[in-house]
């Protein structure tokens, strides 16, 4: 080829560069493509042009296309970042986590790859790794630079997803809250709705559904696409409601959304109906399972989504389906002890208890620490009326806990304290209510430590032990002065041998105030069922009538005995207290278990009252998803792809 048609060729390609170069800039990639495929038909291996095709295939979402031309044409150390982006975009993070690994201990330490780096650990679940390479690159980034906020609402949404997870952020990574744009507002409230903070939560979003319908009313966008954007916002407000049993709220919110959002919503609003319109449900749970949604939902989403069509299968008396299914998840999902709770519930619904015990104790060889399925067995031993066997699996499962903490919990000892009352076993209740006070006693004072006191004090004074009971009320006393709950009982207990010492703390206990005029009319007037229309003002007679009438001598009435009475017998001494709470007589009434022993169980004076399962609670619970995934996924990384040359 002579020199002229060399140079004809060079001039053809610049020209086609501007063409494409032109084209691209006014966002028509397709068209864009045409130009650069006449540039490589001149030049197969123009370097630029085969780059600047890669680029393009990643504009148009092409990102197979993309990955098997970068592996066609270039080695592996060329085009890093494109490469790892288009196994990021394939869903491939395993494998571009393990090639990010490669280019790292080679030394290439380039910003968009850290981006990349710190996304694939969060989709690959490693939050604390993501964590790590959001902050450096925080700590590496000047906050006025547009890539900072970026940054910070990708830290944000990681931070939430760890406090979702049950793990615990590490100090250095609170940072002053921040709520420049509606994704930052949008993910610092997911970060709080971890911490339970529902007040800060609610305000939050609020905050970011204000900025968000200003800030792209301003940019011209429709309302359309507005709504649709305000659409993962208003999920999450709505599963806020939820959570505060606002359901009417929720129910409103998820119903106004019109796909990772909707699926969500149609999940959250299945659990907030329950067992209510279970077709409608059926429906809804359909679109949040669907295949095309697989990719874009983590591994925790989609079993939770998965478990609903589990328990709305139950709902719906489909038992061989549920049974199906759940087993199924079990395959995937081993970890997951609810599942097994799901199983067991199948023969509970069918009024089949023994069965579900059978099962549970099935399923606890297989699991013997499980605290969900141990628990589900001691209310079914209850509802049995078996509150022996009860004891000895609550004791198994402690006997397994070697970290006192956890051991020790209010929960745990209030129950157990109850379980040695209804099995005559008062000096076992006696017994662990002081080892777990000798406990929590040798460290600073804390809440179990002064809910487990305070349950301690107040059966020692039940059982006359008012030495003892004053010694430990007086040791509350001292850590909180304002207790009343502690002031009362050392005053109960020093009143049984210590009139003077009862009478030194009584003067601190608060005045109780009584109202000595009391307008019975107004009293009346505000009694609730009672319509205004039947109340009826008296006249001046008949108040006069009524002050000169007597009241009429009621006559006593002979006592009415029993059949069979016998005067020389001594009558039942518990013959006052209801039959389900007599110690002879333990009825499935009585028969609620905690299963939440984090929470402060009762004194031993009465059942525990920190939960209430009259029903199979526990596997009937209802399961919910949260939405707090990045705003700014990979923005950054396609600015960077986008400077090519």
């Amino acid at each position: 080829m002579s020199s002229q048609d060399n140079l004809s060729k060079e001039a053809t390609i610049t020209q086609l560069f501007s063409d494409a170069e032109r084209i691209i800039n006014q966002g028509e990639y397709a068209k864009a493509l045409k130009s650069i495929d006449k540039i490589l038909n001149l030049n197969p291996n123009d370097f630029d042009a085969l780059h600047c095709k890669v680029i393009i295939f990643l504009k148009l979402g092409k990102y197979q296309n993309a990955l098997d031309l970068v592996m066609k044409n270039f080695s592996e150390d060329q085009l890093p970042l494109e490469r790892v982006y288009c196994l990021y975009r394939l869903n491939k993070f395993s494998e571009g986590a393990e090639l990010l690994r490669k280019y790292r201990t080679a030394g290439n330490n380039d910003s968009g790859l850290r981006h990349l780096e710190a996304q694939m650990a969060y989709k690959l679940e490693d939050y604390n790794a993501s964590l790590e390479t959001y902050y450096n690159l925080l700590q590496e980034t000047d906050s006025k630079e547009d890539t900072y906020n970026d940054i910070l609402t990708n830290f944000n949404a990681a931070k939430a997803a760890l406090l979702f997870s049950g793990g615990k952020l590490k100090e250095k990574y609170a940072m002053a809250d921040s709520v420049n744009t509606y994704e930052l507002a949008y993910n610092y409230a997911c970060t709080y709705l971890g911490k339970k903070d529902f007040k800060k939560v609610e305000k939050l979003l609020i905050t970011a559904r204000n900025i968000c319908r200003k800030s792209l009313s301003d940019d011209d966008y429709s309302e359309e696409e507005i709504e649709q954007e305000l659409g993962t916002i208003n999920v999450q407000l709505a599963y806020l409601y939820q959570l505060q049993g606002r359901t009417a709220e929720a129910i409103n919110l998820y119903q106004r959304i019109d796909m990772t959002v909707s699926a969500i919503a149609s999940n959250n609003l299945v659990a907030a109906k329950k067992d209510i319109e279970l077709f409608d449900s059926a429906r809804k749970l359909k679109v949040a399972s669907s295949n095309t949604l697989d990719t874009k939902l983590f591994r925790i989403q989609r079993r939770i989504i998965a478990m609903n069509e589990a328990l709305l299968s139950l709902y719906m008396h489909k038992y061989t389906v549920c049974q199906d299914v759940s087993r199924r998840l079990l395959e995937t999902y081993p970890e997951n002890d609810d599942l097994y709770l799901i199983l067991a519930s199948i023969p509970y619904r069918q009024k089949k208890i023994a069965k579900a015990i059978q099962e549970l104790q099935e399923f606890i060889k297989l699991k013997p620490n499980s605290l969900s399925i141990n628990f589900a067995l001691i209310q079914l031993q209850l509802l049995q009326s078996n509150p022996t066997s009860a004891l000895e699996i609550l004791e198994n499962h402690l006997s397994s806990i070697k970290d006192d903490a956890e051991k020790y919990r209010p929960g745990y000892v209030g129950l157990l304290v109850w379980l040695y009352e209804k099995v005559g076993k008062p000096e076992n209740s006696v017994q662990a209510l002081d080892q777990a006070g000798t406990f929590w006693k040798s460290g600073v004072m804390s809440e179990e430590s002064r809910s487990i006191l305070k349950q301690t004090a107040a059966f020692k004074l039940k059982t006359n032990r008012y030495h003892e009971a004053a010694q430990d009320y007086e040791q509350l006393v001292k850590g909180d002065p304002l207790d009343i709950q502690a002031l009362a009982g050392l005053v109960a207990s020093y009143s049984q041998y210590d009139i003077n010492l009862a009478e030194k703390y009584e003067s601190s206990l608060p005045d109780i105030s009584v109202q000595t005029e009391i307008d019975i009319e107004s009293l009346e007037k505000v009694v609730p069922g009672v319509k205004k229309s039947y109340i009826k003002k008296a006249d001046a007679k008949t108040i006069e009538k009524q002050t000169k009438t007597t009241p009429k001598k009621k006559k006593k009435r002979k006592p009415l005995l029993p059949k069979n009475y016998d005067p020389d017998v001594p009558p039942d001494p518990q013959r006052w207290i209801p039959k389900h709470e007599r110690v002879s007589n333990v009825s499935s009434s009585e028969t609620t278990v905690t299963s939440q022993p984090e929470q402060p169980a009762p004194t031993p004076t009465s059942k525990p009252k920190d939960v209430n399962i009259s029903r199979f609670a526990v596997i009937e619970s209802q399961k919910y998803v949260l939405c707090y995934d990045c705003y700014s996924i990979i923005k950054i990384a396609v600015n960077e792809i986008a400077k090519f040359s």
